[in-house]
C-alpha cells in the first residue's frame, strides 16, 4: 500500500468521499451530487456537495469518467477510504462457526482444505480467491518409515513438518528383513524428528549399515525438496470476477484467466506477502504488472513467520468490497494458521 496521506480531508469531504466509494462499489455507476444529498443525509445542499466534489477531484480523489456523468473514485480515493474511512463488516459468529466446521471436516487432507479455503473466501467476498500451499524455508523431518518391497529393495516414505510426503526406493543388502528396517526407522526417527537437512547431515552415528542407507536417502529427498521452488496455488471465483463490468473487455478478461490458470505471476508475488505481517492491500498501480492496474488484491500470510507459511487472499476490481474482503481474509488466514499448526505438530 502507498504511504499514509500527508493531510486528512475535512470531515465533510470525508463523508462525501466515503459515500461515493461505497455507492460506486455497490452499483458500479458514477455517483451524482443529487444522489448523495438524497440518499446519505449530508445536511447540505447539492451546490455545496458539488463544490466539495470539485475540490476532491482537483486533489485526485475522484474523477469524472465522461462529460455530464457523476464521479467515481480514483486509486487515491480508494486508498484514502481503506486507510481512514472503511468500516469493516463483522462476520456473524454463526458464519464463523460454520467456516471452522467445514475446515475441520477435511483437516487431515491438506489439498482439500486449501481448495476449500479458496471456495469459502470467494463465496464470502464475491470475488476470485487464491490460496498458496504452505512452504518452509527449510524442510524439517516429522517422521519416516522404511518398508521392504522385495529382497534388497526398500521404500522410504518421508513426511515433513509442513505435511509434504515424499518417497524413494532404496537398495538394501539382500539379507535385510523388515524387522531390521523397522528397528532402524524407530531409532533414526527419534534422532531426526524436527531437524532440518543440515542438522540431519551433522549426525554421524555410529550408524548401522541400514541406518546409514536410510540417512542418505532422507538427506537426498530433503535436498530435492529444499531446492524446489514449486508452490501450488489454488483458486476459485473466476466466474464471479468475470461477471464484473470492469472485466467485460476481452483483453482484461483474458489477463485474469491467465493469471489464475497460469499462476506464475502469483508465485512471484507470494514471497513478498509472506515476509510481512497483517493484511496487505494492493490497489491498482501498487501492482507491478501493467495489466493488473485495474485490479485490487487483499492478501494475508498464514502460518508461523519464519517457519511454515502460505498466502491467502482475494482479487477483484478496484471497487472491490474492501470492508467485506479484509475481515474475510483475516478470518480464513486465522483458521488456516490453526489447521497448519495442528497438522505440523
Amino acid at each position: 500500500m502507498q504511504p499514509p496521506f500527508e493531510r486528512p480531508l475535512s470531515e465533510r469531504q470525508e463523508r462525501i468521499l466515503k459515500a461515493i466509494v461505497e455507492d460506486y462499489i455497490r452499483s458500479a455507476a458514477p455517483v451524482a451530487s443529487e444522489a448523495l444529498v438524497r440518499e446519505h443525509g449530508l445536511g447540505v445542499s447539492s451546490a455545496t456537495v458539488r463544490n466539495e466534489m470539485a475540490e476532491l477531484e482537483t486533489d485526485g480523489y475522484i474523477f469524472q469518467p465522461h462529460t455530464s456523468a457523476g464521479r467515481i473514485p480514483s486509486e487515491r480515493g480508494y486508498r484514502y477510504f481503506v486507510q481512514r474511512l472503511m468500516e469493516q463488516q463483522q462476520i456473524p459468529r454463526a458464519e464463523q462457526m460454520t467456516m471452522r466446521h467445514q475446515f475441520h471436516q477435511v483437516a487431515l487432507a491438506r489439498e482439500q482444505w486449501l481448495q476449500l479455503a479458496a471456495t469459502v473466501l470467494s463465496r464470502s467476498v464475491h470475488a476470485a480467491a487464491i490460496v498458496s500451499s504452505p512452504k518452509t524455508r527449510e524442510s524439517r523431518v516429522k517422521h519416516f518409515e522404511a518398508l521392504l518391497m522385495q529382497d534388497g529393495l526398500g521404500l522410504l516414505v518421508l513426511v515433513l513438518m509442513d505435511g509434504t510426503v515424499k518417497q524413494q526406493l532404496v537398495q538394501f543388502p539382500d539379507v535385510t528383513a523388515q524387522e531390521d528396517l523397522s528397528t532402524a526407522s524407530n531409532r533414526l526417527n527419534a534422532l531426526f524428528g524436527g531437524k532440518t537437512r543440515r542438522e540431519v547431515a551433522t549426525l554421524d552415528g555410529p550408524f548401522s549399515a541400514n541406518e546409514d542407507l536410510v540417512q542418505r536417502a532422507v538427506l537426498t529427498l530433503m535436498a530435492q525438496i529444499d531446492a524446489s521452488e514449486s508452490v501450488n496455488v489454488y483458486h476459485d471465483g473466476l466466474v464471479e470476477l468475470l461477471d464484473q463490468p470492469e472485466f467485460a473487455r476481452l483483453e482484461r478478461a483474458r489477463a485474469i484467466v491467465e493469471l489464475l490458470e497460469r499462476p506464475q505471476t502469483l508465485r512471484e508475488l507470494l514471497p513478498g506477502v509472506q515476509a510481512l505481517e497483517g493484511i496487505q492491500i494492493l490497489i491498482g498501480s501498487d501492482n507491478r504488472w501493467e495489466w493488473m492496474k485495474e485490479c485490487a488484491f487483499v492478501l494475508a500470510r498464514y502460518g508461523a513467520a519464519g517457519d511454515v507459511t502460505g498466502v491467502v487472499g482475494v482479487i477483484g476490481p478496484l471497487r472491490l468490497s474492501y470492508s467485506v474482503a479484509v475481515p474475510a481474509v483475516r478470518q480464513i488466514a486465522q483458521i488456516m494458521t490453526e489447521l497448519l499448526g495442528e497438522t505440523t505438530s
